[in-house]
């Protein structure tokens, strides 16, 4: 019988020991595998964050907040200065506009509650998608009437895969069912969200009114974001000319990189005044940023621990074998038999029982790796709740109101935090291996150094 072949055998020589070092090691080794997976995908989420959110900027037309105050559009000519700006990667305009009860057959999908008729008490008395006020509460405060619907919004982009939500963060439109349109033309198309299309029984090659003329549904999508998939997307010219306007409500910016940022910000104030309010998010994305990579460095910590306990319990049951079998030790080194040789069955031995250890290690990670990833995610989102945030910005009196143009808050950091996904890459099995077999050749270091002490004369005399 060979060496390998004897140590393999002699690791299972006593099946309840054995047994309870495999599960030791395999929860050590499930630890490891779980927290290289959390590390790698909160790693992932770093790269996708630096690489767009810390480079966004967003523009919007000055004294415009949160669908309240006055401006001028945003023009296409100052849009075409944005995208033509040094360590300019992209820039693309969007119009927002909202239609009333008079401007299109569709039915809005959102119902009003007190804080929508609060600010629907506003709307001019002769707009003929204004129903007649009613005098409700003390005061003879004026409100809408119950029945009254919301505004359904409209926005024209040259970009129909994201629509801005409020707060000024994009949200990405996913489609449910039909096609995208092309957001550089004028036909007269729309994407349709999810909520709007049920309420008013679209489909893909159905067909509404809104500014008088007749608009096919080409697609229905959906954002997860109940205002905007009560909504329509359409080319950004389609809009503009429709709505009788020329120019933009809001500049989405994204920088060559976070580095480049500032400078840009700085130049676009310049070219553009005070016609405009300019918002980074490369502040509020970099606290992001910053709880990741706590996380990161609290999986990599995990890791080491779990490396250094994988260690240990080798360690010491490999001590533990070669103090009880220092007589067997003994007769084979008095019959020929080198140090390589004794120690290398011993090592043999530590490698069998770790790599059984670390096949049911790699399932228990695997299975657990999603549950550990969220755990450190929703408690590190939970620190994040003290971040400052900026107030959002955008909207119009009547283009825009309801979307926001910039600010970066405490919330969507931690949406941005939630969002990590498990990311289970082959480089994380390949680390995950390589940890585990230099557990067991760590682990089998010293007891073949306690071997190479056994002298055959002194362990036969003495037993």
């Amino acid at each position: 019988m060979n060496v390998i072949s004897r140590g393999a055998r002699n690791a299972l020589r006593s099946p309840i020991r054995s047994g309870a070092i495999i599960i030791m090691l395999a929860i050590s080794i499930g630890l490891i595998v779980a927290m290289l997976v959390a590390r790698s995908s909160v790693n992932a989420k770093i790269t996708e964050l630096k690489a767009n959110t810390a480079t966004a900027i967003t523009v919007s037309p000055a004294g415009i907040q949160g669908g309240m105050g006055s401006g001028n559009l945003l023009t296409n000519d100052q849009l075409k200065k944005i995208q033509t700006a040094t360590h300019v990667a992209s820039a693309y305009g969007s119009l927002t506009d909202q239609l009333g009860s008079s401007d299109t057959n569709l039915t809005s999908s959102l119902t009003l509650g007190s804080f929508g008729r609060r600010q629907m008490r506003f709307e001019s008395s002769d707009s003929p998608s204004t129903p007649p006020m009613s005098s409700l509460g003390e005061g003879g405060q004026q409100f809408p009437r119950p029945a009254m619907t919301p505004h359904i919004s409209v926005t024209g982009t040259t970009q129909p895969t994201t629509v801005t939500g409020a707060g000024g963060n994009a949200l990405a439109v996913t489609l449910t069912s039909g096609a995208t349109i092309n957001g550089s033309s004028s036909d007269l198309v729309a994407l349709v969200g999810t909520d709007l299309a049920t309420k008013n029984s679209l489909s893909p090659g159905s067909t509404f009114t809104a500014y008088g003329k007749t608009i096919t549904v080409k697609g229905i999508y959906k954002t997860k974001n109940t205002f905007t998939d009560s909504g329509i997307v359409m080319p950004l010219a389609t809009v503009q000319t429709l709505a009788g306007e020329t120019g933009v409500s809001m500049i989405n910016v994204t920088a060559d990189s976070s580095e480049n940022v500032a400078s840009l910000v700085t130049t676009l104030k310049s070219q553009l005044g005070s016609a405009a309010d300019i918002t980074s998010q490369q502040a509020q994305a970099q606290a992001s940023v910053d709880s990741l990579k706590s996380i990161s460095t609290l999986a990599t910590t995990g890791v080491v621990d779990a490396a250094i306990a994988g260690a240990v319990i080798i360690l010491l049951m490999m001590t533990i074998v070669v103090r009880e079998r220092r007589r067997e030790i003994g007769v084979i080194k008095a019959i020929g038999g080198t140090n390589f040789t004794v120690a290398t069955q011993f090592v043999v031995e530590a490698l069998t029982l770790t790599i059984i250890s670390g096949i049911i290690g790699f399932a228990l990670g695997v299975a657990v790796s999603g549950g550990i990833t969220q755990a450190l995610v929703s408690n590190q989102s939970a620190t994040s709740s003290n971040t400052s945030s900026i107030p959002a910005q955008g909207g119009t009196t009547r283009l825009g109101r309801g979307f926001g143009a910039g600010g970066f808050s405490s919330r969507q950091v931690r949406s941005a935090i939630q969002s990590v996904t498990r990311s289970a890459t082959p480089t994380v099995f390949a680390s995950a291996i390589g940890i585990t077999l230099l557990i067991a050749i760590i682990g089998s270091a010293l007891p073949a150094w306690l071997i190479s002490r056994v002298r055959p004369a002194e362990v036969l005399r003495t037993e």
